[in-house]
This record gives structure tokens, C-alpha cells and sequence, in this order.
């Protein structure tokens, strides 16, 4: 089975409008983890305007992704599990004019800088104030032997509205949980200091329908071309690495006038 995340399902409606996916910002070696795959590392060196092409296509074919039925042996409790977990790794107004997608490791060094540095600034800048809607789209790279349990937990912690929270101890905590073999028993003592539900977030670690949702989104972040983390779909702009925040809020401030423009044609 496979997932869509509301917040690009949500964006259909204005899939139809988008001319093209800019990459706006793109930081070399040094602000960004790993590649997604050998298919956006092709697509991405190709040409200036090939590149913007493959990003434009595989980008709308995300927009209009339908989640497929469900498999026979689904239960009632594994879909509204899904349901909650997905939702509860968005945040913001429903009158946010964009749409800003975090697509991160929480074992990237790179993602824990951008984290740390512009995280509540832009929740303060652009999310409380209803400018902009966050979501939060996971590819942990094989790089990373702890980044996909982490996901896995941190969907856990949605389940129970507690996302945001959690992905915090998580970057907090990226440097003691990266030298562990086995993360499992440290994610549980976060979990209990989270206050969260250690039944039912036992029972949320154990489902499949949890780990078919990391892997939709793996899929995702490779459609449209994304190699490495952190990246972000802000509006109708792909940013690439952990851009300083001063430069990140002129790509979103062009997003929204971008966003603006089109409504007022």
C-alpha cells in the first residue's frame, strides 16, 4: 500500500497552475546529507533546463497522487493509526497561503543545523502569523542506520499529537542517539518523558502500516527529485541544504508572491 501526505494532497487543486518547480537554492557539499537516489542524482546533473523539467513533472506527479485502497488485510485501527500519524506531523492555519514541506533525516548533521537555527523562526515568522502550512516529509538515508527507527517513532509520537515535540528531543539528542547500536531503548525513554501512551506507542511501533508510510515517503521525496537532506518544497520552489534563514525567508517571501499573483489572475 502506499500514503499520500495531506498537506501535498491538499495542494491538487492548484496542481494544474504550476508552470514549472524552480530550484531556487542549491548549497554544495557541506549543508546537505547523502543522496536520495541514482535516479535524482541523474535528473538533477542534466542540463539547467532539463533539470527544471524532470523537477516540474515529477513534482505535479506528486501533487496528484490518490493514496491506493487499502490492502484486505488493513484493519479499522491500522487506518485511523494512519490517519493520525499523518496529520499530526502538519502544523499551521488552513488560511496558510503555501504549503512548506520539510523533507528531513533526523540523523543528518545538516538537518539538525537548520533544525536548531531557523526551526522556531520560522514557526514564529510565517506559521503563527498564517502566512505559511508546514508539513514534515521523512527520507532517511541508508547513511544513517538509526534515521528510519527514529521516523518510525517520530510517527508514533503523531499519533498521539506529539510530533513536534519529539522531533525536537530527537535533533537535541542526535549526537547520543547516533552512537548507539541499537536506538530502540533510548527512543522509549523519550517517548516516556513525551508523556506519551507506552501501549500505544508499543502497539504504533510494531504496525506496518507505520513503516508503509516511511516508505511512501521515500517514494515521494524521490519523484520529485530529491537528493539529499534537508530539502524543502516551499510553495512552488524545491531549496536544497540547510540555507541560513536569512536567505531561506527570501525564498519563502517569493513563494508567497508567487502564491499571491497567481490568485489575483
Amino acid at each position: 500500500m502506499r500514503f499520500a501526505l495531506p498537506a501535498i494532497r491538499a495542494l491538487t487543486t492548484r496542481a494544474a497552475t504550476l508552470q514549472a518547480v524552480a530550484l531556487v537554492v542549491l548549497v554544495g557539499v557541506g549543508t546537505a546529507c547523502g543522496r536520495a537516489d541514482a535516479a535524482a542524482r541523474s535528473a538533477h546533473d542534466s542540463t539547467a533546463g532539463a533539470t527544471s523539467a524532470a523537477t516540474s513533472a515529477a513534482t505535479s506527479a506528486l501533487l496528484t497522487a490518490k493514496p491506493r485502497p487499502s490492502a484486505p488485510s488493513d484493519t479499522a485501527a491500522d487506518s485511523v493509526l494512519i490517519a493520525k500519524a499523518d496529520k499530526g506531523r502538519l502544523m499551521g492555519r488552513d488560511s496558510g497561503a503555501i504549503w512548506l514541506v520539510v523533507i528531513s533525516d533526523f540523523q543528518c548533521p545538516y538537518c539538525k543545523t537548520w533544525h536548531d537555527s531557523s526551526m522556531a523562526k520560522l514557526k514564529r515568522d510565517y506559521v503563527d502569523p498564517g502566512k505559511v502550512r508546514l508539513a514534515y516529509l521523512h527520507l532517511p538515508l541508508q547513511m544513517h542506520p538509526q534515521a528510519r527507527v527514529e521516523a518510525e517513532a517520530s510517527l508514533c509520537a503523531a499519533a498521539q499529537a506529539k510530533f513536534w515535540s519529539f522531533s525536537d528531543a530527537l535533533f537535541r539528542d542526535q549526537a547520543a542517539i547516533h552512537k548507539l547500536a541499537d536506538a530502540a531503548p533510548y527512543l522509549d525513554s523519550l517517548a516516556r518523558a513525551s508523556a506519551l501512551d507506552m501501549t500505544e506507542y508499543q502497539r504504533c511501533k510494531k504496525s506496518a502500516s507505520i513503516r508503509a508510510l516511511i516508505d511512501s515517503d521515500i517514494q515521494q521525496a524521490n519523484r520529485i527529485g530529491v537528493r539529499s537532506t534537508p530539502s524543502f518544497l516551499i510553495g512552488e520552489f524545491l531549496v536544497e541544504g540547510a540555507v541560513p534563514y536569512v536567505d531561506f525567508r527570501r525564498a519563502v517571501d517569493s513563494a508567497l508572491t508567487v502564491a499571491r499573483n497567481k490568485r489575483a489572475h
